[in-house]
């Protein structure tokens, strides 16, 4: 349902919380769709307007997406990051993908690891294309 606000003090438009979290409007409207942001209340012409809080979801949700989080797996992890209430399965499903992500991140460690000892040895070249092939099958 859209709450439709009277006062817009504190409240920014779509292209100000963009130009201020460094994204596009499309973004912003993106991330609503998927519910990474929740709907943001509107002026009485429909206008989308943002409390600067916003800019903490934005945030929350880049910082996801650069450890390598995809769009889908930040929706439940963008109300924990900011300390939003979350019923027991959202807490289970954000604690699953989070271990699913240490997996992968142990494993490219590991990897990263055998290919850093192994610059060094004389047959780097061999080597490093061993590894790298193994990190193939990953």
């Amino acid at each position: 349902m859209t709450k439709i606000v009277k006062d817009g003090s504190g409240l920014v438009s779509i292209g100000e919380l963009a130009r201020q979290a460094g994204v596009s409007s499309r973004t912003i409207r993106y991330y609503e769709e998927l519910g990474i942001l929740p709907e943001p209340p509107r002026s009485a012409g429909g206008t989308r307007k943002y409390p600067r809080e916003y800019g903490g979801y934005l945030a929350a949700a880049r910082a996801l997406k650069d450890l390598g989080f995809r769009l889908e797996e930040i929706r439940p992890l963008a109300r924990l990051a900011l300390g939003r209430p979350v019923s027991p399965g959202q807490r289970d499903a954000a604690a699953r993908v989070v271990r699913d992500r240490l997996r992968v991140l142990d494993g490219q460690i590991a990897t990263l690891r055998r290919l850093h000892e192994s610059v060094s040895r004389p047959d780097a070249a061999s080597a490093v294309s061993a590894i790298l092939g193994s990190a193939e099958a990953l």
